[in-house]
């Protein structure tokens, strides 16, 4: 058996110098420009290893950096425009994308995360994560990766987030439909899991509390944040007798907004005559739905370019450390999907408040 040691390999430069696998590409294939400091640290290890490119590593200088886009569900339209807005902007820079679709699995998202080990990344795009923030921060330290999470505030200097202020956004939307007078208002929760899903909950159980009302238990079904999903919690709320059923709902997501509208008609009732329906992302089908979807905006191109600018910014090392997350706005966009309640149809706020004031007398 040879005794003689194994080659280092580009894998092993990286970790000896602390930075992640593409940066020591970019520097031995001058690829795009990188710090001085950081530059000198990977010749240095170099020379410490003693590591010599294949010829076939060496041959392969290109332009193009590569940049991994993890996102939850291609099927869900709010990610093809937030992705269209990071390739956009990548473009300028000559950056190619990896894109890694999960299908809202957190242990294939792991799994991804696994085979992204090693490999000639510049950096990564992460967006509606469903790995809890430890795991994300793990993987960034270990991998030396520059990394910008969407839509999650993760607790770490070196990771840059872009994210809607969501508890605020079901806060206002909560306000409209008490504005319409509607007093029985539910949630249909996306995944359990989801940071995003409890922070939007937590948003319309403050604009009830304020009125002086509750978000019901029974009122609060989870399911799976697609079409199908939005349909089986609609029809759950449909199935309670009809004093008991919601007169106005707030959905995890336009799409499952979308089956819940299907729902409603499905039981012969309509929209919003017998109820409010309200989603959250503003995607495009949202304004061409049966009524037009009243829902809140998320400017996902916008994101998706402001992302890729932030990493592209790691990248060159023009960023500092500790620069937390950026806000970006989220506006209510009413449109005929909700409506004052109907009389009849529920009670309304005055006549909650007096019910109750009789009631404590």
């Amino acid at each position: 058996m040879s005794s003689e040691k194994a080659r280092p390999n580009l894998l092993d430069v990286a970790h000896h110098a602390g930075v992640s696998p593409a940066t020591v590409s970019r520097v031995l294939n001058k690829t795009a420009p990188v710090r001085a400091s950081v530059r000198e640290r990977v010749l240095t290890s170099v020379a410490a290893l003693g590591y010599e490119p294949s010829p076939a590593r060496a041959s392969a200088a290109t332009s193009q950096g590569t940049i991994a886009v993890l996102i939850t569900d291609i099927l869900n339209p709010f990610f093809p425009e937030l992705v269209r807005g990071v390739e956009d902007e990548a473009k300028v820079d000559r950056f190619a994308l990896l894109l890694c679709d999960t299908a809202e699995d957190p242990q294939w998202e792991q799994q991804v995360l696994r085979t992204l080990i090693g490999r000639s990344i510049d950096g990564m795009i992460v967006c509606a994560s469903r790995l809890a923030a430890q795991d994300l921060i793990a993987f960034h330290d270990r991998q030396k990766m520059p990394m910008v999470v969407i839509n999650r505030c993760i607790n770490h200097p070196g990771i840059p987030c872009v994210i809607v202020d969501f508890e605020n956004a079901t806060y206002r939307a909560g306000r409209h439909l008490l504005v319409l007078n509607h007093t029985r208002i539910a949630y249909l929760a996306g995944p359990s899991a989801s940071e995003a899903s409890q922070a939007r909950r937590h948003g319309l159980e403050l604009a009830l509390t304020e009125a002086g009302l509750c978000l019901k238990p029974e009122w609060c079904p989870t399911s799976f944040p697609n079409v199908d999903g939005g349909f089986q919690a609609m029809s759950a709320l449909l199935a309670l007798p009809a004093a008991e059923r919601p007169t106005a709902v707030l959905a995890y997501n336009d799409i499952m907004a979308l089956g819940a509208l299907h729902a409603v008609r499905a039981h012969h009732l309509r929209v919003p005559e017998d109820i409010s329906v309200v989603g959250f992302d503003d995607i495009a089908m949202a304004v061409h739905t049966n009524p037009p979807l009243t829902t809140i905006d998320q400017p996902k191109y916008r994101m998706g370019k402001l992302a890729m600018r932030i990493l592209c910014q790691a990248i060159n090392g023009q960023t500092t450390m500790g620069e937390g997350y950026t806000l970006v706005e989220s506006p209510l966009i009413v449109r005929e999907s909700t409506a004052p309640l109907a009389v009849g149809n529920g009670h309304s706020l005055a006549s909650t408040r007096a019910a109750d004031e009789k009631a404590n007398a």
